[in-house]
């Protein structure tokens, strides 16, 4: 990886969610675990600006250990595919249902984002 990652980690917000981000050990992207909600969002931004600086296409996410996402996080997903370099795009491994339920709804068929089961 060219953007070293390290770790991120919100520490428990009042209401009990975390969220950490570590990087993928064989492929440009993150493994990403917890919740985003305005208490965690810092580290999502965080996480996401680190991975839309990497170099490789495409990037992935894996994020089966995600258990919530809401809809500013989703947002910010969005938003931060559209600042890829030309050529790259973002694989999602194993989402939570509601990051799909939410692409889908706001916004289809939306270019740059993949997701994989």
């Amino acid at each position: 990886m060219d953007v070293p990652l390290g770790e991120l980690s919100a520490a428990p917000p009042r209401d009990g969610a975390r969220l950490e981000a570590h990087p993928l050990p064989a492929r440009p992207g993150l493994r990403v675990a917890g919740e985003v909600t305005l208490d965690t969002r810092r580290v999502w931004q965080e996480a996401l600006g680190l991975l839309t600086r990497q170099e490789g296409a495409p990037l992935h996410m894996e994020l089966s250990e995600l258990a919530f996402i809401d809809v500013a996080g989703v947002t910010d997903l969005v938003t931060a595919t559209r600042s890829l370099s030309e050529g790259q795009h973002l694989v999602v491994h194993r989402p939570p249902p509601q990051l799909t339920r939410v692409l889908d709804i706001f916004w289809p068929g939306t270019g740059g984002i993949e997701v994989a089961p």
